[in-house]
């Protein structure tokens, strides 16, 4: 609202004076709210604790689904209990980089996402039809210094996995991760 009323007092021909005044608040109120959102994008989602990872999973994709044109197919395995409490927002974060690079940058009119355990691994895929990069470019790094490709790795190194990105222009993009699971937290599974 500040910035609005700020943004409409600018567009006053006679308000030269304060014109200064009201830019400084308005960069200022900008600069806030790009705060707040990074903020809050980086808290724990709700629905972590209250569905579990991989319903929030299913829900993300869905919502994707719905925002866009692009057709989802999910493959998911359940994931509760497989990784720490701590470690989970970094895994959903992954997935949700993953599938906004894809509604942003791809072009995709269909995407698969696989998530499956085995043994004392768990590996995800993300996989679209769309118009591919070449890797090592910007493509895929979100605008203003967001996550992006660069940010998916991060998350993934600090789960102690991997990930391994295909793509060229014209034949989609691939993002694999694997996570190998601490022998400690395999057996405290039952896998």
């Amino acid at each position: 609202v500040i910035k609005n009323l700020a943004l409409m007092f600018l567009q006053r021909p006679d308000n030269s004076d304060a014109r200064q005044q009201i830019e400084g608040i308005s960069a200022t109120t900008s600069q806030a709210l790009s705060e707040v959102k990074e903020i809050s994008y980086n808290l724990r989602p709700y629905q972590l604790d209250r569905i579990g990872l991989t319903k929030a999973i299913e829900a993300l994709l869905k919502k994707a689904e719905a925002a866009s044109s692009i057709r989802f197919s999910a493959e998911l395995d359940d994931l509760h209990e497989t990784l720490p409490k701590e470690s989970e927002i970094n895994f959903y974060r992954i997935v949700q980089e993953g599938v906004n690079n894809m509604l942003k940058h791809s072009q995709a009119t269909e995407a698969t996402v696989s998530i499956r355990t085995r043994g004392h691994q768990v590996q995800m895929t993300i996989r679209d039809n769309g118009n591919g990069f070449t890797p090592g470019t910007s493509a895929g790094e979100t605008p203003k210094g967001g996550f992006g490709l660069l940010g998916i790795s991060e998350r993934a190194q600090l789960l102690g996995g991997q990930t391994v990105i295909h793509s060229a222009p014209g034949q989609g993009t691939t993002i694999t991760l694997v996570i190998e699971l601490g022998k400690g937290d395999a057996r405290r599974h039952g896998q």
